[in-house]
């Protein structure tokens, strides 16, 4: 005897209920889980927006990025509305890099978004400076954290200082925090403070360590002499350490390693101070500092390391320097470009102006240092190499 049939007007409502079963778990699935996505070289923001699927707002919030121009290779951003793989992790994929002539670890590192010591470490090297043309390399996969793991991170743990506050008083507001510590946070050098500027509690220190080796090639009309003064290094240095007979012949398109040794001011005799932390419109704080020129004045690049150009509606021309100590250096308001790709310290990355949200204010470069992604204060470093 067959089964009575249910009547249509409940197989229809069973199926709505299912229906909406599916699409309420569809829903709580999307919102509740997320992806990690590690910035590869030539990433934007948008991009990597449009490709999963979400805004560049949502983007920028899920990462507290507050310049959403300045990403770069090797940061793991959480894209927001995927499912979390960190339970079941693909595995690694192994890179083989063949060393080529003029190579450093630093250069290679740069190139894949890792460090020198990540690599050296993977392949058992126990001298940094010391590796062979045709030499095969295991390149690591980036960590969690982006590259440099000897980096602080950071808390966020933040203060807005108020009229009549010192260090030591704000120091005094919060458990384990020292005056001296949130001075080395934020590159305070003399102890003086603005009311109404946000002052981290917490946060890694660069310390310049000196030694980028770069690739030069000879232009028309160089000297061994000219290439040692731009390097900041000597003619002897660069003549041993390309095993040059003659110092006095060189030739045109000849490749020459030079062990660069100085941080190079990005902006000479530029007038400045610490306005870390200002407050700016819109609720955002300065990360950074303002260096005032004339407008064209020649903007360099401090490190050896890799630049790429954006234009932004705040930055608007702006530069970020991958450089080869492991930090990325940001350049915001230039009036035109410089040299992009490869370039070694003291090359010209951008000319002074006031480009961006710094239109119709006096010509200055805005200048930031991110160490392992995280922003720290320039002004210590500015100051430590001379550059007022």
């Amino acid at each position: 005897m067959p089964e009575p049939r249910m009547p249509q007007h409940r197989m229809l409502g069973r199926r709505r209920v299912r229906a909406m079963a599916v699409g309420l778990s569809l829903a709580l699935f999307i919102t509740v889980f997320s992806l990690d996505y590690t910035v590869k070289r030539g990433d934007t923001l948008g991009r990597i927006a449009h490709d999963h699927g979400v805004s560049v707002s949502q983007l920028a919030a899920a990462n507290n990025i507050a310049n959403p121009d300045l990403i770069f290779p090797g940061q793991v951003l959480v894209i927001p509305g995927k499912e979390d793989t960190k339970a079941q992790p693909a595995p690694e994929q192994e890179v083989i890099h063949v060393v080529k002539s003029g190579e450093t670890l630093a250069r290679i590192a740069s190139k894949y978004g890792t460090t020198a010591s990540a690599i050296a470490k993977a392949n058992n090297i126990s001298n940094v400076n010391l590796i062979r043309i045709g030499q095969k390399l295991k390149i690591p996969g980036t960590s969690a954290s982006g590259g440099n793991s000897d980096a602080a991170a950071r808390s966020d743990r933040h203060h807005i200082v108020k009229p009549g506050e010192t260090l030591a008083s704000i120091a005094g507001k919060y458990s384990g925090v020292s005056a001296q510590q949130i001075a080395r946070a934020n590159g305070i050098l003399d102890g003086v403070i603005y009311s109404g500027t946000r002052l981290f509690l917490d946060g890694p220190v660069y310390e310049w360590k000196g030694g980028n080796k770069v690739t030069y090639t000879v232009k028309s009309g160089d000297r061994l002499a000219s290439i040692a003064a731009a390097h900041k290094t000597t003619v002897a240095s660069i003549v041993a350490l390309n095993n040059i007979s003659n110092p006095n012949v060189i030739r045109i398109g000849q490749e020459l390693v030079i062990n660069s040794a100085g941080w190079v001011c990005p902006l000479e005799g530029a007038s400045f101070f610490n306005d870390w932390g200002f407050p700016r419109s819109g609720g955002r704080y300065h990360e950074g500092n303002d260096l005032f020129a004339p407008r064209g004045t020649p903007v360099r690049a401090p490190v050896a390391g890799t630049v790429k150009q954006v234009v932004g509606k705040i930055g608007g021309n702006q530069v970020n320097l991958i450089g080869d100590d492991g930090v990325t250096y940001l350049g915001s308001h230039l009036d035109k470009f410089g040299k992009n790709g490869r370039v070694g310290a003291g090359d010209i990355i951008g000319y002074v102006g006031n480009t961006g949200n710094a239109a119709g204010a006096s010509p200055h470069l805005h200048f930031g240092m991110y160490l392992n992604g995280v922003v720290i204060n320039p002004y210590p470093t500015l100051v430590e190499h001379g550059c007022r």
